[in-house]
């Protein structure tokens, strides 16, 4: 929207803040029943091992579908898993930064993350 609409504003991206095991911080997690928070790093960790297939040149289609099913192993009613090009959120584009998006519900709770996809790490 920033480039579209030409608003003179620079945006910079940070990492996402985390808890020590990895899970994002939100204010979501305050929703978290403690036996689903002990569940909840199931998300990270999913992503984490798409990220390290899809880093070595594995098929990211098969990468996306065992995050998935680590998810539905927790306990996760997963809404989404999905590779996206960095910039735009859309399609993967050849040469382009990609970024892993997940959002998935644990109790009641929804959580979302995402995490860099380390594209120069082939070897």
């Amino acid at each position: 929207m920033v480039t579209d609409l030409d608003m003179g504003i620079e945006i910079l991206g940070i990492l996402t803040q985390r808890e020590d095991d990895g899970l994002a911080l939100s204010s979501r997690n305050i929703y978290l029943a403690p036996e689903d928070r002990a569940r909840a790093v199931a998300l990270p960790r999913a992503l984490g091992v798409a990220e390290r297939a899809i880093a070595k040149g594995g098929d990211a289609d098969a990468a996306l579908e065992q995050a998935r099913e680590m998810l539905a192993a927790a306990g996760f009613e997963v809404d989404y898993v999905a590779l996206a090009d960095a910039e735009t959120l859309g399609e993967p584009r050849p040469g382009h930064p990609l970024r892993l998006l997940a959002a998935a519900r644990i109790g009641g709770t929804r959580l979302i993350d995402n995490i860099p996809v380390n594209t120069n790490d082939h070897g």
